[in-house]
């Protein structure tokens, strides 16, 4: 109803319409999210390329870090730590997908291909990684900054390009939740029933989290790392703040 949805806007929190496989197709927020917001973002669309770059390489560095920290625990020793350091500024030779190729087929097999028009695992992967785009993007509107505005997605058919950039470090937490369900097997008849979402949502959103020196759920975290994103626009300086102990707060998660 209107109401619900205008209570939704006034609370901040992100409405997400889902097609085919739990592919997101839309999301709701408000557009008034920070006292700030016409600074916050004339200072985001201003941003130098230099910065831009510099922001991208260090997020696509720590995605990568976490992917290794992944495959350490469920596979063997791997060489994404060689290719964390091969990012350059702005990932111009694109390390993000190098790795990435790798990666999904050492964790879920060798004939595992990501495609999100696919059922199987990646109908989890879908459905894990729209749960933690949500929160993002409600941070991202929380701290005054403008969705479509990334710093290296620039599709114009996509409203939610930062949320796109600054989602990475965290996608390979979802990984670890959809290694647990289906053990690394893909099983293409295993539906996404209730039971699976609740767990997928409770590990992410309702788990006590180590990071640094504090103890949170996961919104705080990402709150606190997008306005350090937004920091590094108004200081027009790096000042990003990608946790670094997340992945191991996860792999104890079991699924029963």
């Amino acid at each position: 109803t209107h109401s619900l949805l205008q209570k939704l806007i006034e609370e901040n929190i992100p409405l997400v319409i889902c097609g085919k496989n739990y592919i997101p197709s839309g999301m709701l927020l408000g557009i008034n999210g920070n006292y700030q917001q016409t600074r916050v973002q004339q200072m985001q669309i201003s941003m130098s390329k230099p910065l831009q770059k510099n922001l991208w390489q260090r997020i696509v560095q720590e995605k990568i870090k976490n992917q290794s920290k992944v495959l350490k625990f469920f596979k063997s020793d791997n060489h994404l730590d060689y290719i964390a350091t091969q990012v350059l500024s702005g990932d111009t030779s694109n390390q993000e997908a190098v790795a990435a190729r790798y990666y999904f087929q050492a964790l879920f097999g060798k004939n595992f291909v990501r495609n999100t028009e696919q059922t199987g695992i990646n109908t989890f992967l879908n459905y894990g990684y729209a749960i933690i785009r949500a929160c993002i993007a409600r941070y991202v509107v929380a701290s005054g900054l403008n969705p479509s505005f990334g710093v290296e997605h620039h599709n114009y058919l996509n409203a939610y390009c930062l949320v796109d950039d600054l989602i990475e470090p965290f996608r390979p937490i979802i990984d670890i939740l959809v290694y647990k369900i289906f053990m690394g097997q893909d099983d293409f008849s295993k539906d996404l029933t209730p039971e699976y979402k609740k767990f997928i949502i409770e590990s992410l959103l309702h788990n006590d989290i180590q990071a640094q020196d504090n103890i949170s759920e996961l919104p705080i975290i990402i709150q606190n790392y997008v306005r350090s994103f937004a920091s590094s626009c108004l200081n027009k300086k790096m000042s990003l703040q990608i946790p670094e102990n997340l992945i191991n707060n996860y792999i104890g998660i079991d699924y029963e």
